[in-house]
């Protein structure tokens, strides 16, 4: 993934250790922007418990080795806040009632009692309008130069 935002010219900054929703920090060097990137994989049919985006600076990716060879690319799916609210409401006309935390993690109630379920199962049925829309992050990176 990491790879994928140096292709678009810009540098890309794993983040190891104790950051929660923070797997790699995308930065225009040129701007000093700088985007915080949460990413989620899978090779089954769904992304399980995915948490949703926290806020404006930030997008959540989505990557899909679903019958890829070690050869082929992923899919890559961009989210950024709004798109995650829309996913949130057809999640929630499509199921029933759901709790919304600190305004973005969904919360489902259990059938059985025990502890609800915290965050969505995503399909690509789900995303599929945001494959590949890389140019959400290019168009936060290549915003004016931050003043200093």
């Amino acid at each position: 993934m990491a790879s994928e935002i140096c292709r678009r010219g810009f540098y890309a900054q794993i983040a190891y250790g104790r950051w929660k929703n923070i797997d790699v920090i995308a930065v225009n060097p040129e701007t000093g922007r700088a985007v915080v990137v949460e990413v989620k994989t899978k090779q089954g049919d769904a992304w399980p418990a995915v948490k949703g985006v926290k806020g404006k600076n930030r997008l959540l990716v989505l990557v899909d080795y679903q019958g890829k060879d070690l050869n082929k690319r992923p899919d890559f799916y961009v989210l950024d806040e709004g798109d995650w609210q829309e996913c949130l409401s057809s999640l929630k006309a499509k199921y029933g009632s759901v709790e919304i935390r600190d305004g973005y993690v969904p919360v489902w109630p259990s059938k059985t009692g025990k502890r609800p379920y915290i965050g969505a199962t995503l399909y690509v049925s789900d995303v599929k309008a945001h494959k590949d829309r890389w140019d959400k992050l290019v168009d936060r990176l290549k915003q004016p130069p931050l003043q200093s």
